[in-house]
């Protein structure tokens, strides 16, 4: 995501992510030229049509404005970076991760810090994997967050929850169709559900 977004360029990034045409954000409520010109930061549009463009795109009106992703956004982007991750492309995994490393509330911002450190491992990265883990340990430690220490030391000690290997089954296959069909028609919320389900199936067939 680039630094210095503008809400234009912000709005662009977000529609062609959801694979929606300009006419389809538009709809009858304005003209797809302005949607453009919006796009281009030659006009500025309004709050009611703000809100129009946010519901449509299945965002925000404060992320359009500011940047800050709403949790649903962040989790999906976690969600999509594990599974990238299960199905051994750690490469792919960290750039989808991207969204989902400015979370600040626990425990969100502690996974998706562990998901890049297992990416990073994977691509051989390890003094930066290292780095994160031993953060974190400390950040869980303080929690007493079971599961996820348990997590951790299984990333310590190499065993990452990756398949890598083979072609996933029918119903992982599935999922991620629906994931992707939701995140077309801009359903974030199932689609966060289809990635979550994916990510679960691949972690659990790969022990």
């Amino acid at each position: 995501m680039p630094r210095q977004e503008t809400l234009g360029q912000r709005i662009r990034r977000i529609r062609q992510q959801r694979g929606m045409s300009l006419a389809k954000v538009s709809g009858g409520d304005f003209s797809r030229a302005f949607l453009n010109q919006v796009e281009l930061g030659r006009s500025q549009p309004s709050t009611r049509v703000l809100r129009v463009i946010a519901g449509r795109l299945g965002t925000e009106v404060d992320y359009l404005l500011e940047g800050r992703l709403p949790n649903l956004d962040r989790e999906l982007a976690l969600e999509r970076a594990r599974v990238l991750l299960a199905r051994g492309q750690a490469r792919r995994a960290l750039a989808a991760l991207d969204d989902a490393l400015g979370a600040a509330d626990w425990p969100m911002s502690t996974d998706a810090r562990l998901c890049q450190a297992e990416a990073l491992r994977a691509l051989g990265r390890t003094e930066e994997a290292d780095g994160i883990m031993a953060v974190e340990r400390q950040v869980i430690s303080s929690r007493g967050d079971a599961h996820r220490l348990e997590r951790l030391r299984a990333l310590e000690r190499g065993q990452a929850f990756s398949v890598g290997r083979g072609d996933p089954e029918a119903a992982i296959r599935a999922h991620l169709r629906l994931a992707d069909r939701a995140m077309r028609a801009a359903r974030t919320y199932d689609a966060l559900e289809h990635y979550r389900a994916a990510r679960v199936l691949l972690e659990a067939s790969s022990r």
